[in-house]
């Protein structure tokens, strides 16, 4: 089966998905990426396979977003001739013309992405999201959302007998599998990992950590990741506790199993978040999880009190608490981390291509005829 995504930029954990499909063969995969990297990521150029290839092309700030135009984009998926595509994200204009393509020329295609309006937008710039949302919501051959969360959204959004499955981000994991469950003694260290932005509520999170500290001197927070506000929140720690908390910086993936590994609790305090992979890698590095439930991935990986916690976003009180009971306890931050061990199995790259490969083949049995001339017409 031919198919072709059109996606928004190769960042390292979309690359493992991708190429486990290439490997495992029942798919044969082209990916066109709308660009190479987005302003504030730190990953940089990443080395693309054959498969794949950045198109040419620009984008404009509007409405607090970034809308894309390439304007090659439907001739490069003419040229990859596929079976069925893959259209992951609307709010372009080279998605939004490619949707109504496939539907004026009844290509088989599948819309892929996260919650739908999780940003909080002005009524002009929701009635255009509105609009941006008809072309898959009324003529997608199926949707496959980022979560449980998303696919609650689509399917109260989609038309009547629209198929809408749960197909996440997966990511490679084995470093992670790797790491000894059985944390070292000593102090307990809370890790988060991700950008300094707003939207990942690190303040919340340094607040909740001086709540606590105090009565649990032996606790020690490290915050890895790099943003514009790294200043304000280094400023943001409280000087007693300055020499508690590491601002570790960036660090490529394959650095990532390391602080993983030597850490204790994992903590995503988003205050919205399409999914977070990271929690992926947490789960795989055995780690208790506290996240807020405006992390997609949120319902998918945190079985609440059983691997982890979920928690109001924005409230320094909430996550404090769990943070208190599981720095308190280390009982239970060991049976946590079992529990989010035996999970991770479940969201290696080999499962999410075999939910691609099940749906891929069941909308293809649906719509597969006529396909082949609408391609030359």
């Amino acid at each position: 089966m031919r198919v072709t995504f059109l996606t928004i930029m190769p960042s390292p954990y979309s690359l493992d998905l991708y190429a486990a499909i290439e490997v495992d063969g029942r798919i044969v995969p082209r990916v066109l990426y709308l660009e190479m990297a987005a302003p504030g990521t730190y990953w940089g150029d990443v080395p693309l396979p054959d498969s794949a290839e950045i198109l040419a092309g620009g984008w404009k700030n509007f409405a607090g977003g970034r809308i894309h135009w390439n304007p090659g984009a439907i001739e490069a998926i003419r040229r990859s001739r596929p079976d069925l595509v893959v259209v992951s994200g609307y709010s372009s204009l080279t998605s939004q013309l490619v949707m109504r393509w496939l539907n004026w020329k009844r290509i088989p295609w599948i819309f892929w992405g996260e919650i739908p309006g999780v940003r909080k937008l002005g009524r002009l710039s929701s009635y255009l999201r509105t609009l941006a949302q008809v072309p898959f919501l009324r003529r997608a051959n199926a949707i496959a959302g980022m979560g449980a969360r998303a696919v609650a959204e689509y399917r109260r959004l989609a038309r009547p007998g629209c198929e809408v499955v749960n197909i996440p981000y997966h990511t490679d994991l084995s470093k992670f599998l790797e790491l000894p469950l059985e944390r070292g003694t000593g102090g307990v260290r809370i890790l988060y990992c991700g950008q300094l932005i707003e939207r990942k509520g690190v303040g919340v999170l340094i607040d909740a950590y001086a709540e606590v500290a105090d009565e649990l001197p032996e606790l020690e927070l490290v915050l890895l990741g790099e943003g514009p506000l790294r200043q304000a929140l280094a400023e943001r720690v409280p000087p007693r506790l300055r020499g508690r908390v590491d601002f570790a910086g960036f660090h490529p993936i394959d650095r990532l199993p390391s602080f993983f590994g030597s850490s204790d609790i994992f903590v995503l305090p988003s205050l919205h978040d399409g999914w977070g992979v990271v929690v992926n890698q947490a789960l795989g590095a055995g780690l208790p999880i506290i996240c807020s439930n405006a992390v997609g991935a949120a319902p998918d990986l945190v079985s609440p009190g059983q691997n982890g916690f979920i928690v109001p976003p924005g409230d320094p009180a909430a996550l404090a608490g769990a943070i208190r009971s599981l720095a308190a306890d280390p009982e239970r931050r060991k049976a946590f981390g079992r529990n989010s061990r035996a999970a991770a199995h479940e969201w290696v790259p080999a499962r999410g291509v075999d939910r691609w490969v099940d749906l891929v083949d069941r909308v293809l049995q649906g719509t597969v005829a006529g396909h082949a001339q609408s391609l030359n017409e």
